[in-house]
C-alpha cells in the first residue's frame, strides 16, 4: 500500500467522536485481510445513539494471539466535528483527520506492514477511539492490552519527538442566583453577574507552574445562562480548560480560591503534566496539547511523534503534506528499531 493512498481512504470515512464505527469497521477488516492477527474492543457511546449504528472499537493488530508487542505504534481514529470531505492538491491532502490523526495512523500502519514483512514480529499496531473528547478508548484499552515493551503514539508534531507535555483539568462551573425584575436588581441576585466576575478573576490570575512544562493558561470554551434581557439571571453555566503546567491539586485548590464559595465545581477529567521518553540524538520539544498518553502510559513506556502540524489540527483549513508521511513512515520504522534494539 502507498501511505498517501491509506490515508485517503481513512479520511474518506467520517469518524467524528461517538460515530467511529464505519473507519473501525474498515480498518478491522483490512488489518485481518493483511493476515495480522486482530482483537477487537467495544467501546461503549458517550451519547445515546441508534441501534443500528456500528460499534466503536480500539483495534489491536499483532503478528500472532500470544504475542506481548515489543513496540505499538498507536493513535486515535476519531476527530473533531465537523467533518470536512477529503480535497488534496499536488503537495498535500486537506481535510478532516488528514494530520489528526488518520494521517499518522496510514504512516504507523504502513511502517508497521514493512517491520513485520522484514522480520520484526514484536511490532504490534493500536487503533483506539474517542481522544477528542475523554479518551474514553484509551482509558479502557488496558484490557485488550495489559502490557507491552514501548508505545509509540502519534499526534502532529511536525516530525519532532514530544518530551514532555502539559497535563489537562476540564471543569464544569455552575453558579446559582435568584430571579428578579432588571429594573429592581435588589430584588434577585444574577448568577451570570457572579459568573462573569468569577471568570474575570480566574482569566487574569497567575496560575503555578513549572518552567520545564510552561505556564499553566485556562480557556473558557462555553457558557449558558439566564432566562432573558429584563430577567434576572437565577442560574448560570460554564465549561473550562485548563493546560496544566503544574501538578492538578496545586492547580485546583488556587482555582477554588480564586472562584470563590458562590460557584459549584465539577471535574469532568483530567492528566497530570508529564516526561516522555525520547531517543538518543533526536530533537525534542514540551508540547501543550493533550493526548492519550497520560492513560497508556500505564501500559508501557510511551513516545510521541507524528506528522503534520497542532496549529492545523481542529481547524477548516487542516492538512498534511503527502512528503511527511512519507517521512513519517520512515522515522517510526526508525523509532521502533531502536526501540527493539534495546529489548
Amino acid at each position: 500500500m502507498d501511505v498517501v493512498e491509506l490515508a485517503r481512504e481513512l479520511v474518506r470515512i467520517p469518524s467524528i467522536t461517538n460515530d467511529e464505527g464505519e473507519v473501525c469497521r474498515f480498518v478491522a477488516e483490512r488489518l485481518a485481510h493483511e493476515g495480522w492477527v486482530v482483537d477487537t474492543q467495544e467501546i461503549a457511546p458517550e451519547l445515546p445513539t441508534s441501534a443500528d449504528r456500528l460499534p466503536r472499537l480500539n483495534i489491536l493488530a499483532r503478528g500472532g494471539p500470544d504475542i506481548v508487542p515489543d513496540v505499538v505504534l498507536t493513535t486515535h481514529l476519531d476527530t473533531v466535528p465537523p467533518h470536512i470531505e477529503l480535497t488534496e492538491d499536488e503537495l498535500s491532502l486537506h481535510g478532516r483527520g488528514t494530520c489528526d490523526a488518520k494521517g499518522i495512523f496510514a504512516a504507523q500502519w504502513i511502517a508497521a506492514n514493512e517491520l513485520r514483512a522484514e522480520g520484526y514480529g514484536g511490532v504490534a499496531l493500536l487503533a483506539v477511539v474517542g481522544e477528542e473528547t475523554d479518551s474514553r478508548g484509551a482509558k479502557a484499552v488496558h484490557k485488550l492490552l495489559p502490557k507491552a515493551g514501548f508505545i509509540v503514539d502519534g499526534e502532529p508534531t511536525e516530525l519532532t519527538m514530544a518530551s514532555g507535555a502539559k497535563g489537562i483539568l476540564s471543569l464544569g462551573l455552575s453558579w446559582q442566583g435568584r430571579a428578579g425584575h432588571s429594573a429592581y436588581p435588589e430584588t434577585g441576585h444574577s448568577a451570570v453577574h457572579a459568573m462573569i466576575q468569577a471568570l474575570s478573576r480566574l482569566l487574569t490570575a497567575e496560575l503555578p507552574y513549572d518552567p520545564s512544562f510552561g505556564p499553566t493558561t485556562v480557556n473558557v470554551g462555553l457558557v449558558d445562562g439566564g432566562l432573558a434581557p429584563n430577567v434576572i439571571s437565577p442560574e448560570a453555566r460554564a465549561s473550562v480548560l485548563i493546560r496544566l503546567g503544574a501538578p492538578k491539586e496545586q492547580i485546583l485548590t488556587e482555582v477554588q480560591q480564586i472562584l470563590g464559595d458562590e460557584v459549584a465545581i465539577e471535574i469532568r477529567s483530567w492528566s497530570e503534566p508529564h516526561t516522555l521518553l525520547v531517543p538518543e540524538g533526536m530533537n525534542s520539544e514540551v508540547v501543550r496539547f493533550g493526548s492519550d498518553v497520560p492513560y497508556l502510559r500505564n501500559i508501557a513506556p510511551c513516545l510521541l511523534v507524528g506528522p503534520g502540524s497542532i496549529h492545523d489540527a481542529h481547524t477548516s483549513h487542516e492538512y498534511v503534506r503527502k512528503a511527511d508521511l512519507y517521512r513519517s513512515v520512515a522515522l517510526y520504522k526508525q523509532v521502533a528499531q531502536g526501540l527493539l534494539a534495546c529489548r
